[in-house]
C-alpha cells in the first residue's frame, strides 16, 4: 500500500506578501552556479530559464497531458475524428497513469533497490539531502516538515542513536524552484531545534540537484577525512543519489539509508477493497509523475555518465 504524498506551498498573498515573492525571485537568481549577475539582463534571463523549466516540468504531469489533449481536442472539433481520438487518449492517459496496481509496481521498484539495513552500521556522519522543509515564512514561527520531511527526521534519529557524530546538510535552492535562503540552512535550523548541536552541523549551500552534491560534497569528505557516510533521502530518490556519490566520491563508501516509504509490505484486505485501486486518484497520479520523475531522471543522469 502506499500513501498520499504531502504538499505544501508558498504563495503569496494580497497583504504584502509581494516583496517578498520579488524578494525569493531575485535569491533564486542570484545563487544559481549558472547566473552571472553583471547586469540586469543576467538576473532576468535566469529568472526567464528557472520559469522555464518550471512550467515545462509541469507540462509532463498526467493531468496536464490530459487537459492538453482535451485542449486540443476542442481546437480541432471540426475534424471529428481526431477529435474523438485525443479525447478518449486524454481518458486512456488519466486511467493508465491513475492505475492504483501500475503506480505501486513502478514505486516498489525504485524504493525497494536498496533497503535499510537491520541495525543501521556506524558511520563518520550523517548526509541528508535537501527536500522536506517549508521555510519560516509568516505566519510560520519556525521551520516546518512538509513534502519528503522525513529525510531530516530520520537524519536526527539517527544522530540521537549515536550512529555518527557529524551531521552534513546539503542543498541550495531546487533548479527552478523559489526559496529566500538555501535548504541546508533551513535544515541545520530544524535539527538545532530538535536538540541537535550547532558544532554537529555541516552545511552545503551550493548545490541545486542531485549531481552537484555529488561534486560539491568532495571537498568537505577529504577536509575532514569521511569515509563511511550513512545516506539519508527518501526511498524513490535513493537509487539515482546512490549512484551519484558513488561515482563522484568513489574513496568514501556510502550506506544507504532511505526513508520516506511510499509503498510497504501490504495490510491484508479483502479483495474487493484492492478494485480501488483501479480508480484515478490525484494521490495516484502524483505518485506516478514523482516516479516518472525519477526514471526519467535515471536515465537522463546515465546519458551524462553521472552514475
Amino acid at each position: 500500500m502506499f500513501s498520499s504524498s504531502r504538499r505544501d506551498a508558498d504563495w503569496g498573498d494580497r497583504d504584502g506578501r509581494a516583496p517578498l515573492l520579488l524578494s525569493a525571485f531575485i535569491w533564486s537568481a542570484v545563487s544559481s552556479p549558472w547566473s552571472v549577475v553583471s547586469s540586469p539582463w543576467s538576473v532576468v534571463s535566469c529568472l526567464l530559464l528557472s520559469f522555464a523549466y518550471s512550467f515545462f516540468l509541469k507540462l509532463l504531469y498526467p493531468t496536464s497531458v490530459s487537459v492538453l489533449l482535451i485542449l486540443a481536442a476542442a481546437i480541432l472539433r471540426k475534424r471529428e475524428k481526431l477529435s474523438r481520438f485525443l479525447l478518449w487518449s486524454a481518458f486512456a492517459v488519466l486511467m493508465l497513469c491513475g492505475n492504483g496496481w501500475l503506480v505501486g509496481a513502478m514505486t516498489r521498484h525504485l524504493e525497494w533497490q536498496n533497503l535499510p539495513a537491520n541495525p543501521v552500521p556506524q558511520a563518520d556522519c550523517i548526509l541528508i539531502l535537501s527536500g522536506g522543509l517549508a521555510a519560516r515564512i509568516p505566519p510560520r514561527t519556525t521551520v516546518e516538515v512538509s513534502e519528503a520531511g522525513d529525510r531530516v527526521i530520520y537524519g536526527t534519529f539517527l544522530y540521537k542513536q549515536g550512529k555518527a557524530p557529524l551531521i552534513v546538510c546539503t542543498g541550495n535552492v531546487a533548479t527552478g524552484g523559489l526559496a529566500l535562503r538555501p535548504v541546508a540552512d533551513e535544515m541545520a535550523e530544524f535539527l538545532e531545534n530538535q536538540g541537535v548541536p550547532k558544532i554537529s552541523i555541516v552545511t552545503e549551500t551550493g548545490s541545486e540537484n542531485t549531481h552537484q552534491h555529488g561534486s560539491n560534497l568532495q571537498k568537505i569528505f577529504r577536509d575532514r577525512s569521511i569515509k563511511r557516510v550513512l545516506l539519508v533521502t527518501s526511498a524513490m530518490h535513493m537509487p539515482r543519489s546512490l549512484g551519484v556519490f558513488k561515482r563522484s566520491c568513489p574513496d568514501v563508501v556510502f550506506i544507504p539509508a532511505p526513508t520516506d516509504f511510499r509503498v510497504t509490505e501490504r495490510i491484508p484486505a479483502p479483495w474487493y477493497r484492492q478494485l480501488t485501486a483501479l480508480v484515478p486518484t490525484p494521490a495516484h497520479l502524483l505518485l506516478f509523475s514523482e516516479a516518472m520523475h525519477e526514471y526519467l531522471g535515471l536515465a537522463y543522469y546515465r546519458m551524462k555518465g553521472w552514475i
